[in-house]
């Protein structure tokens, strides 16, 4: 509904190269039929972004940190170059959570949330937020009335009352982040671990500047020799799930759920593994949740002898 506010037939927008896979696919399946045509950044540089502007850009937008390989994208610079064109900046800011980072602050003029997440924060509700001036709000409120979309009074009701307790929630989750993701950069059976709170994170000094805190979310590989399916199988506490940033831990794998609609070969150029796990924490004690992964571990490493051998 936002971009949709600002682009009609015959316009452009520049997307970054790293996205939710559903805003991908709505992208790329969906908005040849309204004449709008789209560019896909090469890589999350600002100058990236201006080499893709045309005559008929009218919209930037981005995802930071993104999903799922948590990669950071300069807001203030990204908000520079709409300014300098005149055009609108909008970024998915779901991952982080309006407790850990603020777009408006640097420059973005429209901030998309999924308030199923972190506003919602319990896995029960479906819903959206925007947050703009008072002007872009009047111009994507009048487009949701002819679109459609509305909630019911008791999502309503329940999202007011998780949004109450989002920002205890949110700190409990980054802190969970933290620790869980030092734990599996340190641990010899993990290939990888993409988390900007990482000092080791490609992005870590961008992220520090930008967000009060790094998130509740991470991802990681595991080594080739352990089968991310049966990992996810064997984990007791941490449950699979397409849903992310409840009260409760949850894994998922990108290639079969959240980029499930992009190709193999999309998905390999965003750097997408097959054997990536998306892990979402909740707010339990971290050490259970070690526990839970090094037991995991232990039984499927107990399955594939000859391969841990090798």
């Amino acid at each position: 509904t936002a971009l949709l506010a600002f682009l009609k037939a015959g316009d452009h927008v520049v997307l970054q190269n790293m996205l939710y896979g559903g805003t991908q696919n709505l992208v790329t399946k969906q908005f040849e039929k309204f004449g709008i045509s789209y560019s896909f950044t090469e890589g999350l540089k600002p100058i990236d972004f201006e080499a893709k502007i045309k005559k008929n850009t009218k919209v930037i937008y981005i995802e930071t940190p993104s999903n799922p390989l948590l990669t950071i994208t300069d807001l203030a610079a990204v908000a520079n170059i709409a300014k300098k064109y005149n055009l609108i900046s909008m970024i998915d800011n779901t991952f982080a959570s309006p407790v850990n980072q603020n777009p408006i602050d640097f420059g973005i003029d429209v901030v998309i949330h999924s308030a199923t997440k972190y506003m919602g924060g319990h896995s029960d509700i479906c819903a959206g937020a925007v947050a703009s001036s008072k002007v872009n709000m009047e111009r994507i409120f009048q487009l949701a009335i002819n679109l459609g979309g509305s909630l019911s009074d008791y999502t309503v009701w329940l999202l007011e009352r998780s949004i109450k307790t989002m920002g205890i929630r949110v700190k409990s989750q980054n802190e969970n982040a933290m620790r869980l993701a030092e734990y599996l950069d340190k641990n010899a059976d993990i290939k990888q671990v993409n988390y900007p709170g990482l000092t080791s994170h490609p992005d870590h000094a961008l992220a520090k500047s930008q967000m009060n805190g790094f998130g509740g979310m991470l991802s990681f590989e595991l080594k080739e020799s352990i089968n991310a399916t049966d990992f996810r199988k064997a984990l007791k506490l941490i449950k699979s799930s397409m849903s992310l940033a409840g009260i409760e831990s949850t894994v998922l794998s990108p290639t079969q759920t959240s980029h499930a609609l992009l190709s193999a070969e999309e998905r390999y150029k965003q750097g997408i593994a097959d054997g990536l796990i998306r892990f979402s924490l909740g707010i339990e004690e971290p050490e259970d949740l070690i526990a839970d992964i090094e037991q995991a571990l232990e039984r499927v490493k107990a399955k594939q002898p000859a391969l841990n051998n090798q």
